[in-house]
């Protein structure tokens, strides 16, 4: 599903490998020298555009390439025809191989590797980051979604009843609105959640996305143990949260902190912002954090 406007889209190409085709973009301020470019690979939040992560890459004070990547079901980032049904998971190895091939042929001269991750994009950068931790040199996650798992997307995802369920609100979606409605009057849901509802039910197209999209990443989801594990083996880790986010709070990482205090190279900060941390001048904010400046 498309999600950039039209006059706002990058100049976007596709990599097809191991039955995907991922769309991506490359944005670049480093000159044309056969010099060493260091990499900057971006994951965007869901329902949202690879093109979100270029308020990132022109903060970014170094000279570098970023490669935005377009989550499944994202843009034209999806299973290849054949390749199997429509909703199968991608696994981070598969990810990270693709990945491979893409910055082989973008930036055949790459050499120090940024993994960043917004969002849902930060849980498949610690997908990726657990299953081959020694790719990258740096990790950033904002407001990473991962750390705690919400027990309906277990239900929708992992269960036919969930299966059942989702199914039956693509049908009703007009008895869903009335019920989220009635629901958030009497103060049983919060403002966020009947949002929440509104948003990704609003059209067919939009409640198939969401059933694919939290379908192709359910294998991209490690345990917190994989994750500090795998934290060890990275230079530098920045965690980077919203004050005032409500989506994916500070508390969140509560486990994983405790489960990393010794490690002097990870980091867990937060900045004055909700949700939706990839605004201009939040991104300020979170550059200089990833640059201790």
């Amino acid at each position: 599903m498309e999600f950039a406007l039209s006059n706002n889209k990058a100049n976007r190409s596709t990599m097809t490998a191991l039955g995907w085709q991922i769309e991506y973009a490359v944005w670049t301020n480093a000159n044309d020298s056969k010099e060493e470019v260091p990499v900057v690979v971006g994951f965007h939040g869901f329902a949202r555009p690879l093109e979100d992560l270029i308020t990132v890459h022109e903060a970014w004070p170094e000279a570098h390439t970023m490669i935005s990547i377009h989550l499944p079901h994202h843009g034209a980032s999806r299973p290849i025809a054949d390749s199997g049904p429509i909703d199968q998971p991608i696994s981070p190895s598969t990810l990270n191989q693709i990945i491979e091939a893409i910055i082989e042929r973008e930036v055949p001269n790459g050499s120090q590797r940024t993994l960043l991750g917004y969002s849902i994009g930060g849980r498949i950068a610690m997908a990726l980051t657990a299953d081959a931790p020694g790719k990258w040199n740096q990790l950033v996650l904002l407001a990473p979604d991962g750390l705690k798992k919400s027990p309906f997307y277990t239900l929708t995802v992992h269960t036919r009843l969930g299966r059942w369920i989702w199914f039956f609100i693509d049908r009703n979606e007009k008895k869903v609105w009335k019920w989220t409605d009635i629901l958030y009057k009497w103060g049983l849901i919060s403002q966020h959640l009947h949002g929440f509802a509104y948003f990704h039910t609003e059209s067919h197209e939009m409640r198939m996305m969401v059933w694919n999209g939290w379908r192709s990443h359910r294998a991209c989801w490690p345990n917190h143990r994989s994750i500090a594990k795998a934290l060890t083996k990275v230079p530098r880790v920045k965690f980077i949260f919203g004050e005032f986010d409500k989506i994916i709070p500070y508390r969140n990482s509560k486990r994983l902190r405790k489960m990393t205090q010794g490690l002097e190279h990870v980091s867990f900060q937060t900045i004055r912002s909700g949700h939706n941390m990839l605004k201009p001048e939040t991104t300020k904010a979170i550059i200089r954090i990833i640059f201790d400046s």
